[in-house]
């Protein structure tokens, strides 16, 4: 539903007329217009760069990429009619309405129309195709890749290897690339100074905000001065200096977690998450692939320059 979201801000904007703009692509019996495309890539475009920072081979990756988001709508749009169905006219009008309620008035939404060039006809024939979209989409992707927590139990039992869990080590850490202020901390931090304390004053990294604490983590995420000392340390035990490439370090060990295998419990609902966009990414590659094979799509301009 977020590109029904993006579709309330449309009225802020005044567009042409799709029908009076330059065609860049058909798809079946269908055209995409210079228009649609533009609105396109202004949502794809992050709104930080304030479009003109944007370098010219950028702004024609946005153009490829708001091409094909266009294509594959269309060619889902065409299926669900295909299909035989229909757009929630209940949903359908609850979205419009939210459209209207944006406006101060009847007089200040009918103006926003006329500037924009439409209908109010023209916004409900609008949203329920991006409705019927947001439906076909549904029935063909998201449906199907629900889980139930029996599925989600199954995989987990035939693949606990994956779920075990390394030694880890919850960390404090201070760090600097200038040796005299390290050595200043680290004096300061044996002379009874609360750890946290100190690297929020005197550490250079971005973990100082939370007192150094960078949570835990396990071998081979560290660099390897760190990691030997590190998972050689007892809980509350303190070591430095620490000399890398770069930076002298100062290591506090809060915590120490055995290698353990995780229970289902504990893993459940991100792993039900995590198999259900895997599946919703394979079931929507699938369909598009399959939409693609069987389409007529004729690419007429796709690049910006005449």
């Amino acid at each position: 539903m977020r590109r029904i979201a993006f579709l309330l801000l449309l009225l802020l904007v005044p567009f042409a007329l799709h029908a009076a703009a330059a065609v860049v692509a058909k798809v079946n019996d269908a055209v995409i217009t210079e228009q649609q495309l533009a609105e396109e890539v202004g949502r794809l475009i992050p709104k930080m760069s304030f479009h003109g920072k944007i370098s010219e081979e950028k702004r024609e990756q946005f153009r490829t990429d708001a091409l094909e988001n266009l294509t594959t709508r269309e060619l889902q749009y065409q299926d669900a009619l295909a299909k035989g169905m229909k757009p929630d006219k209940k949903f359908v009008k609850e979205q419009v309405g939210r459209v209207r309620e944006r406006f101060e008035s009847k007089g200040a939404f009918k103006k926003a129309l006329e500037q924009a060039g439409i209908t109010e006809d023209d916004l409900y024939s609008r949203m329920e195709r991006e409705v019927l979209v947001s439906q076909v989409i549904a029935r063909m992707v998201t449906e199907p890749a629900r889980m139930t927590d029996d599925a989600v139990k199954d995989y987990y039992t035939k693949n606990r290897d994956k779920f075990v869990q390394p030694e880890s080590a919850r960390l404090r850490i201070i760090s600097s690339k200038d040796e005299k202020k390290a050595r200043d901390a680290h004096a300061r931090v044996k002379a009874g100074e609360d750890f946290g304390t100190v690297a929020a004053k005197m550490s250079e990294d971005d973990y100082r905000i939370k007192g150094g604490d960078i949570g835990f983590v396990h071998k081979g995420m560290l660099e390897p001065e760190i990691e030997e000392a590190a998972f050689l340390m007892k809980p509350g035990e303190v070591r430095g200096l620490i000399k890398t490439a770069k930076m002298w370090f100062i290591v506090k060990v809060e915590e120490r977690k055995p290698q353990h295998q995780v229970g289902f419990e504990e893993i459940r609902d991100r792993l039900k998450n995590d198999l259900e966009s895997k599946k919703r990414e394979e079931l929507l590659q699938a369909w598009t692939s399959d939409m693609r094979a069987r389409a007529k799509i004729e690419i007429l301009r796709s690049s910006s320059n005449p």
